[in-house]
């Protein structure tokens, strides 16, 4: 019985700006799945899952390269604030303004090109009613809106009424499929996935 799930998000994945990386990221959506649709799993964790850094090993080193010398950059530039603040050139005001634009910079440039890729196809599922996500601050209180703390959680949207009756099974459905799938899929011992999947399961690998 197919999936009521995989059909809605493969005709979404195919209107994606990068289909390819939609179409795994469906994969890791299904095997986190619970039977309520809620995905059991974070952006950054959904990230790792499809991360294929690995394959480049010359172009990861060249990036990590980059971003210990934008490190020692920012770490060069704050104490320079400090310094300014030190000798009265500066306002507390001005310090607090000026070393939370320069951090917010840096994480912008630091940030991981697939971390950054999920949350766009993420948000593509979200606009075409694949995805649902609720936000929640330190506290437990649940928002519509991101803001700054709060962490976000996504949801498959339900298919129509017709399918309801399929979606009991949909959890075991996705991880079992999957399951097969990697079995199938030559030199498939090369590297175990992160968070807890089970051990027929691996780190996706994208064509």
């Amino acid at each position: 019985m197919q999936n009521p799930f995989l059909d809605r998000l493969q005709a979404a994945a195919q209107q994606s700006t990068r289909p390819r990386f939609a179409s795994a990221l469906i994969l890791v959506l299904l095997a986190h799945a619970k039977t309520d649709g809620k995905i059991d799993a974070s952006r950054a964790e959904l990230a790792a899952a499809v991360d294929r850094s690995h394959a480049y090993p010359a172009r990861h080193q060249a990036r990590a390269e980059r971003l210990g010398q934008k490190q020692q950059e920012l770490d060069l530039y704050l104490a320079t604030l400090e310094q300014k603040h030190a000798k009265g050139d500066m306002s507390y005001g001005e310090l607090k303004q000026a070393r939370e634009c320069a951090i917010d910079s840096f994480l912008k440039e630091v940030r991981s090109p697939t971390l950054a890729n999920v949350s766009r196809v993420i948000n593509e599922f979200i606009r075409a009613g694949m995805l649902s996500a609720r936000y929640i601050d330190a506290q437990g209180e649940f928002y519509d809106t991101p803001a700054k703390g709060r962490i976000a959680e996504y949801r498959l949207t339900p298919p129509p009424s017709a399918q309801l009756s399929r979606l009991p099974d949909a959890a075991s459905q996705n991880k079992s499929s999957i399951r097969k799938s990697f079995a199938q899929k030559p030199g498939n011992d090369a590297q175990q996935a992160p968070f807890g999947w089970s051990a027929g399961i691996k780190q996706l690998d994208l064509l």
